[in-house]
C-alpha cells in the first residue's frame, strides 16, 4: 500500500475506506470502551499548559532566557491537544487508535464522509462542525508538529504560535460540542 495521505482521503471515499479497513485488519484502530473524558482532561491539560507557556512570552521568559523562545514547543503542545480531541472522538464511537494516521482517517471516514451513526440533528452539527477545514487543521498541525520536532533550523515566531493556538481552541470547543450531543 502507498503512503498515507490524508488530502486524497478527503476527496475520494473509496481510498479512505480502503486504508480503513486496513488501519482496522492490522488492529492499529481497535474497539474498546469509551474512554472519551479521559482523552478530553488529557486535552485541557495540554490546552492550559500551552496557554501558561504563551503567556509566560510576555515577561517571564524573556526576563529569564533573553532572546530565546520556546514557541517550537508550544506548537507541539497545541497538536497533542488537538490529537487528543481527536482520540476522544474516536473513543465515544468505541475505537482507540496507535496510528496517527489512522485516527485522522477514522475521523475523515466516519465524520466528514459517513456520519452513519447520527440522526439528522447530529448530522448537522457534525456537518457544520467537522468541515474539510477542520480536518486540515488537524493534518496541518500534525506538519507543523513535525516540523517545530524535527527541523533544528526553522523559526517558529509569534504569528505561527498564535494561530495555532486559535485553531486549536476552535477545534477542542467544536469536538466538545459534538461529544456533548
Amino acid at each position: 500500500m502507498k503512503k498515507p495521505d490524508w488530502k486524497i482521503w478527503i476527496e475520494d471515499k473509496k481510498e479512505c475506506e480502503l486504508w480503513l479497513t486496513n488501519y482496522i485488519g492490522k488492529k492499529i484502530l481497535r474497539k474498546s470502551g469509551d474512554e472519551s473524558k479521559i482523552y478530553l482532561k488529557k486535552t485541557d491539560h495540554n490546552l492550559n499548559f500551552a496557554n501558561w507557556i504563551f503567556e509566560k512570552h510576555k515577561d517571564e521568559i524573556p526576563e529569564t532566557f533573553g532572546n530565546e523562545t520556546f514557541y517550537d514547543w508550544i506548537i507541539n503542545i497545541y497538536y497533542y491537544a488537538i490529537y487528543h480531541s481527536a482520540l476522544a472522538l474516536i473513543s465515544k464511537d468505541g475505537y482507540n487508535s496507535k496510528n496517527h494516521s489512522a485516527t485522522l482517517c477514522f475521523l475523515i471516514y466516519h465524520y466528514y464522509h459517513l456520519q452513519k451513526t447520527l440522526g439528522k440533528e447530529d448530522f448537522e452539527l457534525v456537518a457544520s462542525s467537522l468541515s474539510k477545514e477542520d480536518i486540515e487543521v488537524l493534518g496541518s498541525s500534525k506538519e507543523l508538529r513535525e516540523r517545530a520536532s524535527y527541523n533544528v533550523h526553522e523559526l517558529f515566531e509569534k504569528k505561527l504560535a498564535e494561530q495555532i493556538r486559535k485553531s486549536t481552541i476552535d477545534f477542542v470547543n467544536k469536538v466538545k460540542s459534538i461529544l456533548e450531543k
